[in-house]
């Protein structure tokens, strides 16, 4: 048997030429019907697939586009303080009750924690301290309150590279209002850092009715 014999033509091993070759031994209603169907599953794979993503793709650069316009727009003629602190600072967000920011501080000390891989560490949180009425009255006022802050010491050790992750995803995270004390530690016997650090997250505090007001 000969190499030609043994070796498979190329219209048997490439699909699309087999496809080919099938259609043109089709009837002359045969292929016009078959280029019918092709052309007809190409639109609805379009139709239901690529234009729906484009719209939104198209919808979704619309809106970043609005509002890119207008954060620009409101940014004309500010002091370049304040915009230099919108940098190196991030957005602001309103204060909320307390209460809320305590349980959102509690979840995000053990979320970033637990990313890291750290799943045994301290964590002591205190009473909120009321702070001076002169802090922001105008919205402790809306939620009938006064401002107040709640303070969390936390304590655990971690690799290098994961200590300094974790003070910066302290630090990005809305839920954490500042970080007001940090001390590191290396352990050079298992080459881990222990760290001291205490968080804190502001809120209003509402005020408590007299006892036996109505």
């Amino acid at each position: 048997m000969s190499a030609a014999q043994l070796q498979p033509s190329s219209s048997s091993r490439d699909p699309f030429a087999r496809f080919l070759e099938w259609h043109r031994k089709l009837p002359r209603a045969g292929r016009w019907g078959a280029t019918s169907l092709a052309l007809l599953a190409v639109f609805y794979a379009f139709e239901l697939g690529f234009w729906p993503a484009a719209d939104k793709l198209n919808a979704d650069a619309d809106r970043l586009s609005s509002v890119l316009s207008r954060a620009a727009e409101r940014a004309k003629g500010l002091p370049s303080e304040i915009t230099m602190s919108a940098i190196v600072h991030g957005p602001n967000s309103a204060p909320v009750l307390e209460v809320d920011g305590k349980r959102r501080l509690s979840a995000a000390i053990d979320a970033i924690l637990r990313k890291k891989g750290v799943k045994n560490y301290g964590s002591d949180i205190r009473p909120a301290q009321t702070l001076p009425a002169t802090v922001l009255p105008e919205i402790a006022a809306m939620l009938a309150g006064s401002m107040g802050r709640t303070v969390a010491d936390l304590r655990f050790e971690a690799a290098p590279d994961d200590v300094t992750a974790i003070i910066a995803d302290f630090d990005a995270d809305p839920d954490v209002d500042c970080i007001t004390d940090l001390k590191l530690t290396y352990n050079t016997a298992n080459k881990r850092v222990g760290v001291q650090m205490v968080v804190e997250k502001w809120g209003v505090v509402r005020k408590t009715p007299p006892r036996g007001s109505a």
